[in-house]
């Protein structure tokens, strides 16, 4: 199966049964390992109901195409979805309610941790994720699988200058807060001004100087254990959770 960078391979049951519910029109067609396996069933029935073409592929082909390994067995190709443009987010952003909270990542490049923050970002309804255009992990395989269908669900915005972008956003009376362990302020004990840009950093470096800067208030998980920080979407978790808890 020749590259097309106008399509993607979707790997992971959960991913491809949210694939099947939100853009079923965009799939071209589905593989799997086994087509006797019940675990496949709502596959086959919504797959049937759009009239999408299904095939037997062994696991080692598929693995060969998407480079997961742990794909179960089941694959989709379908059209490359259109993330939203730098230039029209401040627009996007103006029909979702004032106490949004939009989540950006300073130069994360663990796939794992990104698609993890997606999936959290689903959970609690944030309106979109700014990732940088270089420097940072690209939406692959392994970020639509661990993300398990949120990357289908929420918008993925890339920029050149993440700086330059928390200026525009102050310019449109979004609170920025950073979070690093630089910081005074415990999250539970900060009131949290809507709307919200929420900023983290990359997994060794966390936040860079520049953003820093940039940010009006840096916050921090207190930790009470010996172990000094968290996973980095673990982290993220966290403070959209307690955010979330405090600007309803």
């Amino acid at each position: 199966m020749k590259k097309d960078n106008n399509k993607v391979n979707i790997v992971g049951i959960h991913a491809v049964r949210v694939l099947l519910k939100v853009r079923p029109f965009d799939i071209y067609e589905i593989y799997l390992s086994d087509m006797n396996s019940k675990k496949f069933n709502e596959i086959f029935s919504e797959a049937k109901k759009n009239k999408i073409t299904i095939q037997k592929i062994s696991n080692e082909k598929i693995f060969n195409i998407s480079n997961v390994k742990s794909h179960q067995g089941i694959l989709a190709v379908a059209k490359k979805q259109d993330n939203i443009l730098e230039k029209d987010l401040i627009k996007y952003l103006s029909n979702k309610p004032k106490n949004q909270v939009l989540l950006i990542l300073d130069e994360v490049v663990d796939p794992r941790n990104f698609g993890a923050c997606l999936r959290i970002c689903d959970a609690y309804n944030i309106s979109a994720v700014v990732i940088k255009d270089h420097n940072s992990v690209d939406i692959n395989e392994t970020v639509r699988k661990v993300a398990a269908g949120s990357a289908e669900t929420i918008p993925i915005v890339k920029v050149k200058n993440i700086s330059r972008l928390l200026k525009v956003l102050k310019e449109n009376e979004y609170w920025i807060y950073g979070a690093t362990d630089k910081a005074d302020a415990d999250i539970n004990n900060v009131d949290f001004e809507t709307p919200i840009a929420l900023v983290i950093g990359g997994e060794s470096k966390g936040l860079r100087q520049k953003t820093l800067d940039n940010c009006d208030f840096l916050i921090k998980i207190k930790m009470n254990g010996i172990i000094e920080s968290l996973n980095m979407a673990v982290a993220t978790g966290i403070i959209i959770n307690t955010i979330s808890s405090k600007i309803k």
